[in-house]
């Protein structure tokens, strides 16, 4: 069908009168036949590009010529990282690498010095830059919607492990590392979490002492969550990067929220 309408512009190229273009024998029931059948590639193609959105779900948030092409190209990772902000709405890109089986061939002399493009990833990026590695090389193989499902849930084993470790590190937050030195290390959205997690412990910890008899447990808590935030007020004042002024500003902003919250609870004189 590609190729008859491309003879057809041909004639009509070489003989462009409207009149007689439209006036060609069988030209009228030839386009009939080539609309039918591109319908039916439509069809079918639609039908395919279906298939592929229900086993991975975030194709829908792609165009069908987006789709098609991270299909066409599902063994070649570096060409879908384009696409890969369109899947994935917080992240901006993957760092790549080569993957065991590519540096496993070099060394047993199996391939030449070209090892080809990068078939694996070892970090995501996101937008504003900010990168989270991986706890382990992810091998980008096979379908690619097959292997975007396991990306899924790399990425979700990776945010696992940094909150875990995150946690771990703000239980000694005054004992350790600062809080000041904690926020710098961590990804923004975990410091977030990790904060309002530990708050809402330390509130319920306070106010079991209130039940336990110590009337001053919330005002302690209270100048406690005072302190953290003047931590980084002065941190914000010196010198950051973008990334790192942004992230402390919205923990900053969450932080003054949460001591307000504990002023209030003292001045209604809440107990449990």
């Amino acid at each position: 069908m590609d190729h008859e309408f491309k003879e057809m512009m041909l004639d009509i190229k070489s003989n462009p009168g409207v009149v007689q273009c439209c006036s060609v024998e069988g030209r009228e029931a030839a386009l009939r036949v080539m609309t039918r059948e591109l319908e039916k590639c439509e069809k079918a193609l639609n039908e395919y590009l279906e298939i592929k959105k229900k086993a991975f779900p975030r194709f829908y948030f792609v165009s069908n010529a987006a789709l098609l092409d991270v299909l066409s190209s599902g063994n070649n990772p570096p060409k879908i990282m384009p696409h890969i902000g369109s899947v994935f709405d917080g992240v901006g890109d993957l760092e790549l690498c080569h993957s065991a089986s590519q540096l496993k061939s070099i060394h047993e002399g199996e391939g030449d010095i070209n090892l080809g493009h990068p078939e694996a990833a070892k970090a995501m990026i996101a937008k504003d830059k900010e990168c989270i590695p991986f706890p382990y090389v992810f091998e980008m193989k096979g379908a690619v919607e097959h292997w975007l499902n396991e990306l899924v849930k790399c990425m979700q084993y990776t945010l696992k492990i940094a909150l875990s470790n995150s946690m771990a590190d703000a239980a000694a937050w005054e004992l350790v590392k600062s809080r000041e030195d904690w926020i710098l290390s961590i990804a923004g959205q975990v410091a977030l979490v990790t904060s309002q997690i530990m708050w809402t412990e330390e509130v319920d910890e306070a106010l079991e002492a209130v039940e336990s008899g110590n009337d001053d447990a919330l005002k302690k808590y209270c100048d406690l969550c005072t302190l953290r935030l003047d931590g980084l007020i002065k941190l914000v004042q010196g010198e950051l990067s973008k990334g790192d002024r942004v992230k402390i500003i919205t923990v900053i902003t969450i932080d003054v929220h949460s001591r307000d919250v504990v002023s209030a609870l003292m001045a209604k004189r809440v107990e449990n």
